[in-house]
């Protein structure tokens, strides 16, 4: 499995703006193929933004980039303090079970 993680900033208070940009990036998001999860991440103080997916393999979240990514720059390119940077890690899950990612199961 392969993550890919995307970093934004739209400076102070625009927490309603990271909301909205997520809700339709999220939506997007999972109908593309190999799709497995997101989490996002919010840090208002700071006016930066994350977000997490998760995909089957790493052609899967290269190609989700090449059309998630260009959205994002346009969608940020008047209003973005810094440019968004986007990053591809390999998952490592020291469990067995291929359904879920370990660290979201409750023991």
């Amino acid at each position: 499995m392969y993550a890919r993680l995307v970093v934004f900033t739209l400076g102070n208070e625009k927490r309603q703006i990271a909301e909205k940009l997520t809700k339709e990036f999220d939506t997007t998001t999972r109908k593309l193929s190999g799709f497995r999860g997101n989490v996002y991440f919010f840090n208002d103080r700071e006016g930066e933004y994350r977000a997490l997916n998760y995909w089957d393999t790493k052609d899967h979240a290269k190609d989700a980039n090449s059309v998630m990514f260009p959205k994002l720059e346009k969608e940020l390119e008047n209003m973005n303090v810094k440019k968004p940077v986007v990053k591809l890690f390999e998952v490592y899950d020291p469990s067995d079970s291929k359904e879920l990612l370990f660290s979201h199961i409750k023991i």
